[in-house]
């Protein structure tokens, strides 16, 4: 029971944190567009690319999935 419980607190941080990489690389892409800073740019990209790999991996996208596909199902 304890094991859940754990597994759900670090889907949620994971959730958290990678919703904040997402938001701060797309900050970082459109200042760096701005300025015309490559290297920005690239950093910008990896921060919204290992953000949408927390969020996969956090099981929100599964959850839902499998969510929204038994609800329609009449027994």
């Amino acid at each position: 029971m304890t094991n859940e419980r754990v597994k759900s607190v670090g889907g949620y941080f994971m959730r958290f944190l990678g919703g904040v990489a997402v938001i701060i690389g797309i900050l970082a892409v459109f200042s760096s567009l701005s300025q015309g800073n490559l290297v920005g740019i690239v950093l910008g990209v990896v921060f919204v690319a290992g953000g949408a790999f927390m969020l996969k991996r956090s099981g929100g996208a599964s959850q839902a999935r499998g969510a929204a596909s038994t609800s329609g199902s009449t027994r």
